[in-house]
């Protein structure tokens, strides 16, 4: 399934993709391991899968805010007309450049 980020549309999953991460949601990649079915790789041999998804979240920050915190970034939001994700990027941008200037 494609996403839209930003302006950008990712690939869409291919079927081995596809494959891949059900196997994963069945069975835990720690027990995999300890039954030896799996073994751990240096990130230069990880599966073409795998190192398309780290190439994708590469530049994506994950930030997790409190209750009040999302309504408020949720509120003025809907009041300017900006997308939440725009309107985030924009106000750690703006604290970036104030911590460094």
């Amino acid at each position: 399934m494609a996403q839209v980020i930003g302006q950008r549309r990712t690939k869409r999953a291919t079927q081995a993709e596809l494959a891949y991460t059900r196997d994963l949601r069945k069975r835990s990649a720690l027990d995999m391991l300890e039954s030896g079915e799996a073994v751990a790789l240096q990130p230069a041999d990880y599966p073409e899968p795998l190192r398309r998804f780290l190439l994708r979240e590469r530049t994506m920050v994950h930030v997790k805010l409190t209750l009040a915190a999302k309504r408020r970034l949720e509120a003025r939001s809907r009041r300017l007309g900006i997308p939440v994700d725009d309107l985030a990027r924009k106000w750690i941008e703006q604290r970036l450049k104030r911590n460094t200037g």
